[in-house]
């Protein structure tokens, strides 16, 4: 994919933050004067695809070898982990 100018000043303001965090020793918000996707509130809580009745799946990836690593998080807990199938 292409990236934009707008890509670029997301990465600076999340690198900015990165780096306040480590000056602080604790999380930090990402602070953007112009936001170009969903409403903030929509924001906080990222799509989250469907797995099976207990998870929700994060990501999917393909890895060398051939078999497939996924990442789920447990609906009722909110862990987060990763099966290779």
């Amino acid at each position: 994919p292409l990236e934009t100018f707008y890509d670029g000043y997301v990465v600076n303001e999340v690198m900015d933050a990165a780096y306040k965090s480590v000056q602080s020793g604790r999380w930090e918000k990402v602070i953007l004067k112009e936001w170009r996707g969903k409403s903030p509130d929509e924001t906080l809580v990222a799509d989250q695809t469907e797995y099976d009745e207990d998870h929700f799946l994060i990501k999917e990836e393909l890895l060398p070898n051939g078999t497939r690593k996924l990442i789920l998080k447990d609906k009722r807990s909110g862990k987060i982990f990763e099966k290779e199938i």
